[in-house]
């Protein structure tokens, strides 16, 4: 493929990508804030007592063969079909497992209702165990529309099965209900727009190179699951479902900016980045330009999250949610950290170093889940700091790590994120938390923290020569969407 080309399908795909997460951060949004209205915080937290401890089975069902496939240089028939049939017998496998595990789950939590919700969500392992090589193909082949097709339709249905089945029934089977509608139309859209059906089984096909590059991301996936869900089993064990839904939707709202907007850059980045494996020049831009929508755009959005918490938690949720607040603050601060930390992760994929990153992660994963720990005599609240401090220090030594495997010289990323930090995320938080206090009336007061906010980027975009700059990449990366997207039409 020819680098014009190359370049215009990765731009194209940043559009399309950029425009269905659009939709997906607005049905997230809307899941988070419509159900909170609808259920109380104990339904969440039982399901996220479930999800917590099953959830790891996701990460075994892929088995990492999803970036396998994606990195490939190439791939055959055999090898796809291979792939598949390995998916699909690990997540039966899974659905077998967790079903008959289930009593376990409820006896570890003391909550007997536990049963039949695990039982019910261990059918998802073998839905997405079937749509895990159908949704490879279409991210290997750069099907971006199609993908995010798949990706958004089946979230935003199974959305309005769990609103109505909430006004129905304010009962948690309403969040069981999203997963599985979600799961099964993410399985029929899959196989329905990939253009590609799997063969059988095969010997000779080559797998060898496949499974490796799968283990070292399943070890890294796994460790990283652990170390993210680790607070959530601690405070539902220790403080009861009731604090864990709190800090459960604190968490799910505060991780909207980077599953819905950071981590499906990555299906673009991927492959685009592998085939400038060879170029590092190239390589290190693109990388900037990535780490620039996690400081730049998520790193705003976190900022008005933390200074506007007050005003938006009561607007958003209701004055019963008013414990939230100090939760959602805590949080925000280490979401800065981990967008920023995605373009870490672009490298050792896109360079075949999963290897590497799973021996990093082997060290610097106890470490952030000691953090955590640290904090949960104090509550979620404590166990939200614990992750703040946690993921500050482990964004440093992973561009570090990083910089010393792939010889790539991070020094210019460290400089662009604390830059964009400094200058544009603090002042935004300060002027928030500024206005909350000042002004009592919480639609009021957002209002003006979201214009507070943009005088402030006006400013900083007149006063600062980088800031102009950072702007200016933005607007040129843009500039070229639309002109590859001109070109396709015509």
């Amino acid at each position: 493929m020819s680098d014009t080309s190359l370049g215009s399908r990765a731009s194209r795909g940043a559009s399309t990508t950029l425009i269905w997460q659009a939709v997906r951060i607005i049905t997230q949004l809307a899941s988070v804030v419509v159900l909170a209205r609808l259920l109380s915080p104990g339904a969440f937290g039982l399901i996220a007592m479930v999800t917590s401890l099953v959830g790891i089975g996701e990460i075994l069902r892929d088995f990492g063969l999803t970036s396998a496939a994606v990195q490939a240089r190439s791939l055959d028939r055999r090898q796809k079909s291979n792939l598949f049939w390995i998916n699909t017998g690990i997540g039966a496998a899974l659905t077998v497992v967790v079903f008959l595990c289930a009593p376990l789950i409820a006896a570890l939590y003391g909550q007997p209702e536990l049963t039949d919700l695990a039982r019910a969500l261990s059918v998802t392992f073998v839905l997405n165990g079937l749509a895990t090589q159908f949704r490879a193909e279409l991210n290997r082949r750069m099907r971006f529309l199609a993908l995010n097709v798949v990706d958004t339709v089946p979230a935003v249905v199974g959305l309005g099965a769990a609103i109505l089945a909430a006004i129905l029934t304010s009962s948690v089977w309403a969040l069981v209900l999203q997963q599985l509608v979600t799961a099964l139309l993410g399985l029929a859209l899959a196989v329905s727009v990939a253009r590609w059906m799997p063969g059988m089984p095969s010997r000779g096909a080559g797998m060898g190179t496949l499974i490796r590059y799968g283990s070292g991301v399943l070890g890294t996936q796994g460790i990283a699951y652990v170390t993210k869900n680790i607070d959530s089993v601690a405070i539902g064990l220790l403080w009861g479902p009731a604090a864990l839904g709190l800090y459960n939707r604190a968490y799910q709202l505060l991780m909207a900016p980077i599953v819905q907007l950071l981590a499906p850059m990555t299906r673009v980045a991927l492959p685009v980045l592998s085939r400038l494996q060879d170029d590092r020049t190239r390589f290190m831009a693109f990388l900037r330009r990535g780490q620039l929508v996690g400081s730049l755009i998520a790193g705003t959005i976190y900022a008005l999250a933390i200074g506007l918490a007050h005003p938006l938690v009561v607007l958003v949720f209701g004055e019963e949610w008013i414990q939230l607040v100090p939760i959602f603050q805590a949080l925000g601060v280490g979401g800065i950290f981990r967008a920023l930390n995605q373009v870490a992760y672009w490298a050792y994929l896109s360079l075949g170093l999963s290897v590497q990153q799973f021996r990093y992660y082997l060290v610097s994963q106890p470490i952030i889940v000691l953090c955590l720990l640290a904090g949960l005599p104090w509550g979620p609240l404590g166990v939200a700091v614990g992750h703040s401090v946690a993921y500050a220090l482990n964004w440093f030594a992973a561009l570090w790590w990083c910089g010393r495997i792939t010889r790539l010289s991070f020094q210019p990323l460290v400089k662009d994120a604390l830059r964009t930090t400094a200058t544009i995320a603090l002042p935004i938080t300060v002027l928030g938390i500024g206005v909350s206090a000042l002004i009592s009336n919480p639609l009021i007061a957002v209002g003006a923290g979201l214009a507070a906010a943009a005088v402030w980027g006006t400013i900083a975009y007149l006063a600062f020569p980088p800031t102009r700059r950072d702007v200016h990449d933005l607007m040129d990366v843009v500039k070229r969407v639309r002109r590859s997207d001109r070109k396709k039409g015509n």
